[in-house]
This record gives C-alpha cells, structure tokens and sequence, in this order.
C-alpha cells in the first residue's frame, strides 16, 4: 500500500543500500534461496487502465472497490467501472461494513466514511496512515511505514466509541498490509523493507513476532490478506509477485510472478468471489485489477 513518486524514491535508496549491505555480507559464490512455485494458478485481467491503485476492498456482491491516486472507484461483478469520488487526497486503505466505506487519505492523514447507498461522506476525522483494517469489535487499525513521511509509526488504533486514536498502538517496524487471524486474537503484518511477516496479538500487542521471511532479497511487501484456513497472501510490489506464507511453518511460496515488477508492481491482495468459489484479487501500481484463480484443491475463503 504505498505511495507515488515520494515512497518511490525512498524505495530505491532503500533498495539501493540493502542491495550494497547484501553484497557486501554475501560470499561470492552464495546463492539466493527462491520459493517454490505454490501450482497452476491463472492470471486474468478484470480492468486496466486506471490510476496507479493503492488498495481494494471487495462488495460482497462480486464487486470491489479501488482507491488509486485521487479516485475512489468501483468494479462490478461484470467489470464495470465508475468513479465513485474523485478529487480526494491519496485515498489508501478500504474497509467496508455494510453499507459504510472506511477509508484513508494519505496525503491529509484523515480517516473518511462513505454510506455507499445515499453517496453520503462523512466529515473526516484525524487517522494518520496507510493500510487499514476494521477489527470484531469495530475498531479501526492502521500502519505508517515511514516513506509517506516522517518516522514510522508502527500500528495504531481508532476507538470507535470514543473517537480516540491510541497511536503506536504496537511498535513494529515499518508496518505496512493488516490481515486478521481466523480465531480474530491477532493481526498479521509485513516490513516493506525485510520481507518479515509479523504477528500481533490483539491483547498484548507489543508482544510481537516475526512469524517468516519472504526468500527474496528485496521483495518489498506491501499488503497481506489471510484465508479462514490460516494462509497469508502477500503482494511483494518491487519483485512484482504474489506470496503464499504458512505462519506457522515460516514456509512461502509463489502463487503469481511478473505482475508489472518494479515500481509497477502488486500493491494490495484480497479474497474475493469469483461465481460460486473465490479468487484472489490484486491491484497494482500499473493501474490494472487482476484475478488470480487457484487450481483444484486450494482452500480459498476470507477470514469472517
């Protein structure tokens, strides 16, 4: 979930300087260790041609909604696409609760709501952040990585019945997708930078643990989504692929590559339907929304 030309830059010095600290700590002769290929999972085109997109969020109704650079859109079941706000600050994450669209602007540091069937939008109230993700008890959380601007900020929390922000509210480091376990007694998080997938429990949440470590030198992950069956889904932007990850196992491998890589790349993941089964869904920095269909025998559902 990251931002243009100012998160692009500090992605390459990034880059830049774990590519240098890499080959200055690797014999010559090492090699990198590479993920498996997780199967057969096809790749289809849902629509292109749009802003550079940051995050999706599905409508229950075989339709998402996208958020690219000052857009908000939305994607019906059919493909269908049209511009449901526009002029906004760097929209980034999406979570939808009913009839409400929650939603961040990142440029502003606002956390907005939109009743999706009156075209209603809330005045916004102060959320610093990127990713975004409505907890059981309706909560919100969020992550700052740091490359938006200013240090990072680990996750912080939105009470909802108070309206107050609890920030750093877990200090991971440069926190960036969210996704809720199945059990809902923790989220799962990943460092744009290490490839790191980290736990948080929601009841002592600096009690944190690196869970795996995505095998690629730069990955740069940038959003995560969980399955009912406890499979994390990880958008690896700079590489430009798509990670299976089993939390408990620290084991990953690819389900999609060569999505627009570079600074092109995936930027957001999500469990979505596709007719009577699911799919996963991904938005990239290319402006395209892509539907990844997994083969025979793959348990695909979103964590409820």
């Amino acid at each position: 979930m990251g931002v243009s030309r100012n998160r692009t830059r500090a992605l390459l010095i990034v880059a830049a300087i774990a590519a240098g600290t890499a080959a200055a700590a690797t014999p010559a002769k090492a090699t990198w260790t590479t993920a498996p290929i997780c199967g057969d999972w096809q790749v289809e085109t849902v629509a292109q041609g749009l802003e550079q997109l940051e995050n999706l969020e599905p409508d229950d109704d075989g339709g998402f909604y996208l958020s690219g650079e000052s857009k908000i859109y939305h994607v019906d079941a059919a493909g269908q696409v049209r511009t449901v706000l526009d002029d906004m600050a760097a929209p980034g994450g999406l979570q939808l609760d009913g009839s409400r669209l929650s939603f961040l602007t990142r440029q502003e540091g606002k956390l907005w709501h939109l009743d999706t069937s009156t075209d209603q939008l809330s005045a916004p109230v102060d959320f610093a952040g990127n990713g975004l993700l409505r907890l059981p008890d309706d909560d919100l959380l969020t992550t700052w990585v740091g490359t938006e601007g200013g240090p990072p900020k680990g996750v912080s929390r939105y009470l909802h019945d108070s309206g107050a922000v609890v920030p750093n509210w877990s200090t991971v480091p440069r926190s960036e997708g969210l996704a809720l376990s199945p059990d809902h007694r923790a989220v799962y998080t990943d460092d744009l930078f290490t490839g790191q997938i980290i736990r948080v429990p929601l009841d002592t949440p600096d009690a944190w643990t690196v869970v795996a470590t995505v095998p690629s030198l730069i990955p740069g992950l940038d959003d995560l989504t969980m399955s009912q069956d406890g499979m994390l889904y990880a958008a690896a932007h700079v590489e430009g692929s798509i990670y299976r990850v089993h939390p408990e196992t620290g084991t990953s491998c690819v389900v999609a590559s060569g999505l627009s890589n570079g600074w092109n790349g995936p930027s957001s993941v999500r469990i979505g339907q596709d007719g009577d089964g699911w799919a996963l869904y991904v938005t990239g920095f290319d402006g395209t929304l892509r539907r990844l269909v997994p083969p025979s025998g793959v348990e695909l559902a979103p964590v409820r």
